[in-house]
């Protein structure tokens, strides 16, 4: 605990004064006070406006609530100093009452009994409205039914869905029928169908680089655009290189054709289907190592191909913005680390997390036009080191515009807010000598303050979180 968090009142005689204002954000309004300036304490932090709050609401131990507080002028930054240290450091006078926000803080994620224990290391988990997926080391793929509480229910598995595991998925909706691709480490790049309950073999994507046959670099990272355009899918491979498929034109795999003439006879092989996928744009040496991270934005912007912007993120270090339609790269931005993960924000278009080796957290702005609506103020680029081990996935929050969520090597999951370059709270998810993998964030549809984060790692299991 921090000398601010503690509000030492040693010096009564020196006061400030406040102005209190709940967040516009904040649906129980029940929750505000009067505006009118106050005194209090010059060296009063967070938990002493909270004792403030919850006296000013009536609100007595069993029923008080911690507040998280923003003092207007200092760059949108989560109030984490004494008041009045915090007005000077950033040029505010103190002959005006300070206007200070606040909003109820984040509760601390607690970890609930184990979801479900898969076969193999737990790789990816995604979702969409109705179903959440996972994939794992051995190949399979499993597909659970969520309700208006996320709770999950297993309803059916793809054993052996790839050779090898399962490095990367991605998900996409059109009409009644989900496409899930999935890449592994043998280099293939497979596409299933959900439909009807039934997952099922659908086609596989084949390699610019080599007509008919898998990619010679593993691919590393997918993802789908947004509802406008569901069968795009993005891939980056080992090798640098960045391709866009459209799931939906395929093509009879002509290996598979000549071996069906050869067994006309065979009721089994006129029935057997293996499609496939060739790229619509192959960007050749994208980035000179390997693609870690895709993401066309989380903004369902995407139309056919055109107009399109895709990021993407890679272990050369840097973070790139892709102009699909033109084929060209329309920004750089060289970090000091490698790019182990990535996610951009559901609330405001081109701003990028990225996970690193070095157990950091970085915020990249890719913004070119910040006038425009729905933008936040990053008030950091750079979370202080957390975490003691590789950081593998990052997560925004679809509901916040501010948090996202991190796992790591080091078996953690942590709740980040970007005004602060510190934690808001880091939960112990896994056992010890376990390391985590993925993480998927979910809003609870009922109660948009209510989320479950998923966590699935090398002890097997989908673990569940709820904040």
């Amino acid at each position: 605990m921090s000398d601010s968090d503690s509000d030492s009142s040693s010096d009564q005689g020196n006061q400030v004064r406040v102005s209190l204002k709940l967040a516009n954000s904040v649906q129980d309004r029940s929750l505000e006070v009067p505006t009118e300036p106050i005194a209090v304490p010059a060296d009063i932090g967070r938990k002493g406006l909270t004792a403030v709050l919850n006296h000013l609401l009536e609100k007595d131990d069993d029923d008080a609530i911690t507040f998280e507080f923003v003092v207007k002028g200092t760059n949108n930054r989560l109030l984490r100093k004494g008041v009045e240290k915090e007005a000077r450091q950033h040029g505010l006078s103190l002959e005006e009452a300070v206007s200070i926000t606040y909003f109820p803080a984040a509760n601390v994620p607690q970890l609930q009994d184990d979801e479900d224990t898969l076969p193999d290391w737990v790789s990816c988990l995604e979702a969409n409205a109705k179903f959440v997926f996972s994939a794992c080391y051995d190949g399979s793929i499993h597909v659970y039914e969520k309700n208006d509480n996320n709770d999950l229910t297993k309803i059916d598995s793809k054993v052996g869905a790839a050779g090898s595991p399962i490095k990367a998925m991605a998900t996409s909706q059109i009409d009644e029928k989900v496409f899930i691709a999935s890449a592994a480490m043998d280099h293939s790049l497979n596409i299933h169908t959900f439909e009807k309950e039934r997952l099922e073999f659908y086609g596989q994507c084949l390699s610019a680089e080599n007509e008919m046959s898998p990619s010679s670099s593993a691919f590393t990272s997918l993802d789908f655009g947004g509802t406008k355009a569901s069968n795009i899918l993005a891939s980056g491979n080992g090798g640098g290189n960045i391709s866009i498929w459209n799931v939906e034109n395929t093509i009879e795999n002509q290996n598979n054709a000549s071996e069906r003439k050869r067994q006309k006879g065979s009721s089994s092989q006129k029935n057997q289907t293996n499609q496939a996928i060739e790229a619509m744009v192959h960007f050749e040496n994208s980035h000179s190592q390997s693609v870690t991270g895709l993401s066309w934005g989380n903004h369902n912007k995407v139309q056919g191909c055109s107009g399109t912007h895709l990021i993407s993120g890679s272990w050369d270090h840097s973070i790139k913005l892709w102009d699909v339609e033109k084929e060209n790269c329309l920004l750089t931005l060289n970090g000091a680390r490698v790019v182990s993960c990535l996610d951009t924000s559901y609330h405001s278009e081109g701003v990028v997390a990225t996970g690193h080796p070095d157990c950091t957290i970085r915020l990249w702005d890719l913004r070119t036009n910040n006038s425009k609506q729905n933008t936040m103020l990053i008030s950091d680029n750079t979370f202080r080191p957390s975490h003691k081990a590789w950081v593998s996935d990052v997560k925004w929050s679809k509901s916040n515009a501010y948090q996202l969520a991190s796992t790591s090597h080091d078996g953690s999951v942590k709740v980040w807010d970007i005004r602060s370059s510190n934690p808001l709270h880091t939960t112990r998810t896994f056992a010890k000598d376990q390391k985590g993998l993925c993480l998927l964030w979910l809003t609870n549809k009922a109660e948009q303050h209510n989320q479950v984060i998923y966590a699935g790692g090398t002890d097997c299991i989908v673990k569940r979180l709820e904040i």
